[in-house]
Formats: structure tokens, C-alpha cells, sequence
């Protein structure tokens, strides 16, 4: 807050400055008028004038270096400033014997320069001051004789126009009260803004580089300091990066390194030798074109990697041991039950036994499915003659279930392969969700913010939401005979093809959205 008063205050100490240049050579301009017009007038009111014009450039100048030399007294040296021109200008109205055109502008500007400077009501006050003057400078002048009252209808003209000048001050006073303060917050916020950025990019241990077109240094955050090796020492706003670190500026010499593009390089440090992967990117801003160099530590990067790869490994490995240890357990029991049993209780115990093992398979094949999808082949795939394929070769025996409402000329890119694992899982599970007095589940397709939405529909109660969160994580799944990996292989192959898996309740429907890029029709 201190810092915002204080830019306030130096700004109104320069204006008063140059009002009290203005002044001087306001002074220094009446002076060279009676040396140059005046002096060789037939009055006898020369001397007064030439002493008023005297004694104003005098005052002025030590007004002025009062201003410099003691700038915390400026609001009562401003008011002494027009104080003593409406005096001085009101003298040489009298002297004249009328208000004229180029004094009542000095009225003018002195006045409007009250309402930027000084408090309102002492504004004011000098204001009617100046109308005073010119008002009743006539009637004075007409008791010695020297001014008649003639002008009677000038001072009324220039009064209103003092006053006109007063209240547009006053508005645009207030205007630049109100941009001010807006201005204050502003800095404000853009101050504390920049003390958190400052304070995050210290905090990371990720290392920025930011480089003007000419490669030199605009911003370096102590984690790229610390792993280029650089004293802080010798670092100054600005400094080329060749005279900072000769290697790195050669390396980005050798090569126009594209957005997003990385790169390792090797520094040595006095523990010895350090590679740091580099990562490019261009920042567009006002008038240039700026490169960010994201760096870390290329080691503790690829440690990172594998604490990820481990802990995901971790996960599906207890997540495996979780699924299959029912059917195992079933397994076993059944095993031994077989021992002691006759020939029916042994077929069922062995078909028990099959079935049980049939569902670790199964948990297996989809566990490494997951693991192993090859990456996608999208085709052109025109959706209305892919999904009545679909039901007839792969859904036949739940094709009158299934009530179609598709758009005959929408097309999509796909992997032909991935969208029928998708398609199957989804309207296999809406049949298995759908509500009992519900002979059907729908299935639709459309256009929308040019994208090609195709939604499974079915009328059962839907996910709960506390498990909805959950819907579409590894192996979780409300049904007893499920293995809970459905779902997240569809999602994952969404968006291995640029499309996304969303899962939403609307009109007592459960809707399962397949959002993907538009292809153009081929006709």
C-alpha cells in the first residue's frame, strides 16, 4: 500500500513542478510584453504594472525552489501558487481596467489546475475568488477613473465560464479518482501475483528458463541455477546467455528447436556429470516472441518413471490377486469336496470347478487386453451400416432388444476393432441394467458441437453416487460375477482413438456417451 501512495505522490509532485515552470514562463512572458509593447504606452499606470509583473516572476522563483527543496510541503505551496496568481492576474486586471481575453485564460488555467491539486472545497474557494475578482475589478476600476463599466457583461460571461470550468474539473477529478483507485488494486493484485509466482517458481523443483529473442535471460528460477550451475552472483536483468553459459547457448544455436520439442543435455557440475532433459516451448506475448526451457534432473526424472510404473504395477498386481482369490478359493473347496462324493456330486463340483476357472481366465485375458491394446488403426467408419453389422453378426441374440434411433449421414474415424469392443460391452451391460418392464434399451446417434455423440441408453436405477466416482476405475464393479475391467478398457480405448467415455443420469435414463471427431460423408 506504501509503495501505490508513493507513486501517487511523486506523480502530483511533477505536476507541480511543471505548473511552477508554467508559472515562471507565464512571468517571464508578461515581462518581455512590457518591454516590448508596453513600455512605449502614453499611462501612468506602466510602473504598477512592471512592479506587479516584477514581484510575481520574483515570488515565482522562490516558490519554485521551495517546491524542490522542501517536495513534502507541496499541497500548501500549490495553494500559495494560485493564490498569488489569482492576486497577481487580478492586479493586472485592475491595472488594465478589464478582463480580457488572454488574462481570463490564466484564470482559467489556474483554476483548473486548484481542482486537480488541492482539496475540493479549497477549490472552490479560489474559484470564487477569481470570479470575485473579475466581477468587481470594473466597478473598482471606476472609482479612480481608469475603467468604466462597459465590461459588465464580460465579467458575467467570464464568471460563468469559471464556474463551468470548476465543475468540468470536478468530474474529471472524480474520473481520475476512480481510474486511481482502480489502479491501486490493480498493482496491488499484479504485485501479489507476482510475489506468489516468484515464490512457486523458488518453491519447484522443476527449473525455468525464459529467453528473449536474442537469447538473453529474462527470468531464471533458482532450480535451473542450481542444475546449469550458475552463481547467482553473476547473473544481471537481461544478460546474454553466451556470457552466462556458453555450452547451452551453442547447444540452442545448433538447432531451431520446435514447441514441445526436448532435448538432454550434459552439464558437469562438481560432483560431476548431470543430464538434464530439456523441454521447449514458445511464449507469444506483446511485441516478441519468447522460449521457456523446462529442465530436470534427466536421473531423477527416469526415477520418477519407475516409482509410477512400480506403484501402477503394485496396483494391478493386488487388484489381480483380490479378483482371483474368490475363484481360487471356490476352487479348492471343491477340490476337496470331490474326494469323498459320489458321481452327480462329482459333476457338479467339476462343472463348479470349470466355471470357476473359466472366470480367472477371463480376469487374465481382460487384465492383459488392458495392458497390451495395440495402438488404434482408425478407418472410416459410416455408423449406421457399422452398428446393423454389429447386431447382426456379433448381438443377434439381443438384437430385438436393442431400439435403434441413428442419423443416416453421420461418419466417424475409429479402429473398426475397438469401437465393436466398446459397442458390445456397453449395450450387453445396458440389457443386463435395464428395468424389468422395459422390453427394450436404446441406442442413438447425432451431431452435436461438431462432434458425433453416440449414447447407450437403458431405463434401470442407474449407478449410486457414491459409486459413480468409481464407475470406470480398474476391477471395481457392483456385480458379483463381474471382474470391474468392462468399462475401463472401453474408456481406454476411447481415448486411445481421441474420444471420451462419459456416464450421465438424465430423464430416470442411464446414458453412456461416446463423444468423437466428425469424418467427412463419403458419397
Amino acid at each position: 500500500m506504501q509503495i501505490t501512495i508513493s507513486n501517487a505522490f511523486k506523480r502530483f509532485y511533477r505536476l507541480g513542478v511543471w505548473y511552477g515552470i508554467y508559472r515562471l514562463l507565464i512571468a517571464c512572458a508578461l515581462l518581455a510584453i512590457f518591454f516590448l509593447t508596453l513600455s512605449q504606452a502614453e499611462t501612468r499606470y506602466l510602473d504598477f504594472y512592471l512592479l506587479v509583473v516584477f514581484f510575481y516572476t520574483l515570488i515565482n522563483i522562490f516558490q519554485l525552489i521551495a517546491l524542490i527543496l522542501r517536495p513534502r510541503t507541496l499541497r500548501y505551496i500549490i495553494i500559495s501558487f494560485i493564490s498569488i496568481d489569482i492576486l497577481a492576474f487580478s492586479l493586472i486586471s485592475f491595472i488594465v481596467g478589464s478582463t480580457n481575453l488572454h488574462i481570463s485564460l490564466l484564470f482559467v488555467t489556474s483554476i483548473f489546475i486548484s481542482n486537480l491539486l488541492i482539496r475540493k472545497k479549497t477549490a472552490l474557494t479560489i474559484t470564487l475568488i477569481a470570479i470575485i475578482s473579475v466581477t468587481y475589478a470594473p466597478f473598482v476600476g471606476s472609482w479612480f477613473r481608469f475603467a468604466t463599466l462597459d465590461n459588465l457583461t464580460n465579467s458575467m460571461i467570464l464568471t460563468a465560464i469559471f464556474l463551468a470550468v470548476y465543475s468540468i474539473s470536478q468530474f474529471v477529478v472524480k474520473h481520475f479518482q476512480v481510474l486511481q483507485q482502480v489502479n491501486k488494486y490493480q498493482s496491488l493484485e499484479l504485485t501479489q501475483l507476482q510475489d506468489l509466482n516468484r515464490y512457486i517458481l523458488e518453491q519447484t523443483d522443476m527449473g525455468y528458463l525464459i529467453l528473449n529473442e536474442n537469447r538473453s535471460i529474462i527470468l531464471i528460477n533458482p532450480a535451473a541455477q542450481s542444475l546449469l550451475n550458475i552463481p547467482t552472483t553473476v547473473l544481471t536483468q537481461r544478460q546474454p546467455l553466451s556470457l552466462i553459459h556458453e555450452s547451452l547457448n551453442f547447444k540452442l544455436q545448433q538447432k531451431n528447436f520446435f514447441e514441445g520439442e526436448r532435448f538432454l543435455f550434459e552439464q558437469q557440475i562438481p560432483e560431476g556429470q548431470v543430464n538434464i532433459d530439456i523441454r521447449v516451448q514458445k511464449l507469444t506475448v506483446p511485441r516478441q516472441q519468447l522460449t521457456l526451457l523446462i529442465m530436470q534432473d534427466a536421473k531423477r526424472l527416469n526415477q520418477h518413471v519407475q516409482q509410477l510404473k512400480l506403484a501402477a504395477l503394485g496396483q494391478l498386481s493386488a487388484s489381480i490377486a483380490h479378483e482371483i482369490r474368490n475363484p481360487l478359493s471356490s476352487i479348492v473347496q471343491a477340490n476337496e469336496l470331490t474326494l469323498g462324493s459320489d458321481y452327480e456330486q462329482q459333476q457338479m463340483l467339476q462343472q463348479m470347478i470349470e466355471k470357476q476357472s473359466q472366470r480367472i481366465n477371463k480376469i487374465i485375458q481382460s487384465t492383459l487386453d488392458m495392458a497390451r491394446h495395440t495402438a488404434p488403426e482408425p478407418t472410416h467408419i459410416h455408423l449406421k451400416t457399422f452398428i446393423n453389422t454389429l447386431l447382426k453378426e456379433d448381438l443377434s441374440d439381443i438384437q430385438d432388444q436393442i431400439l435403434l434411433d441413428l442419423d443416416t449421414e453421420i461418419a466417424i474415424y475409429f479402429d473398426e476393432l475397438h469401437l465393436r469392443q466398446i459397442l458390445i460391452n456397453l449395450l450387453r451391460n445396458a440389457i443386463r441394467h435395464n428395468a424389468k418392464n422395459h422390453r427394450y434399451i436404446k441406442l442413438q446417434a447425432s451431431i452435436k458441437h461438431n462432434s458425433a455423440m453416440i449414447d447407450v441408453l437403458d431405463f434401470g436405477v442407474g449407478i449410486s453416487a457414491l459409486h459413480a466416482a468409481s464407475l470406470f476405475d480398474p476391477f471395481f464393479t457392483t456385480e458379483p460375477k463381474g471382474t470391474g475391467l468392462g468399462l475401463y478398457l472401453s474408456r481406454s480405448l476411447c481415448e486411445a482413438n481421441q474420444a471420451t467415455l462419459s456416464y450421465s443420469r438424465q430423464d430416470n435414463t442411464t446414458c453412456f456417451r461416446i463423444e468423437c471427431p466428425l469424418a467427412e460423408i463419403n458419397i
